[in-house]
């Protein structure tokens, strides 16, 4: 193992790479997720943000954006879904995640098969997904 000297960026990758790595089998332990979120450094400190969720049924992660959408959804025209139903943006399948109260133009959340997040305002949503 290297001793560093002062922090930089391709040793920042490495290190959440091995914190990602201590953190799952803490993760696992507790029946939790918890991800390395940004990270700020400079010289001889750096500040990486955690983030800590539990887990609900079905495994899915319960976040302040998915508890908002249960209060929420009566704005939209999809009060039937629920956080975790497949929806579709475009044509293209998506899961929805959430809503974040503070996105005004883009409030709904959602994630492709592969986990990469998206948002889109509640008329997107109405387009292809209302009853």
């Amino acid at each position: 193992m290297k001793k560093i000297e002062s922090f930089n960026k391709p040793q920042i990758v490495q290190l959440r790479n091995e914190i990602d790595k201590a953190l799952d089998r803490v993760a696992k332990e507790y029946g939790i997720t918890i991800s390395a979120g940004n990270c700020s450094f400079s010289g001889n400190e750096a500040n990486f943000k955690l983030k800590l969720n539990t887990i609900g049924e079905g495994g899915t992660v319960i976040t302040r954006e998915s508890q908002m959408w249960d209060l929420y959804k009566s704005r939209t025209n999809c009060s039937h879904l629920n956080v975790g139903d497949k929806i579709t943006i475009q044509g293209t399948p998506y899961t929805l995640t959430g809503y974040n109260t503070r996105a005004k133009k883009a409030p709904i959340q959602f994630k492709d098969s592969r986990g990469n997040g998206y948002k889109c305002s509640i008329m997107m949503l109405n387009l292809e997904n209302s009853k």
